[in-house]
């Protein structure tokens, strides 16, 4: 039980981490297209 616990905590992390990391590069793109368009 406790195993199982562990394995889906590890599991739920690394999608939150994947999560994070596609909104950041989200962020990223329309940063950069907001500064290209200022240009």
């Amino acid at each position: 039980m406790k195993l199982l616990r562990l394995t889906t905590l590890k599991t739920s992390s690394s999608m939150l981490t994947l999560l994070l990391k596609s909104i950041i590069n989200f962020l990223n793109a329309i940063r950069k297209k907001a500064k290209n368009n200022k240009d």
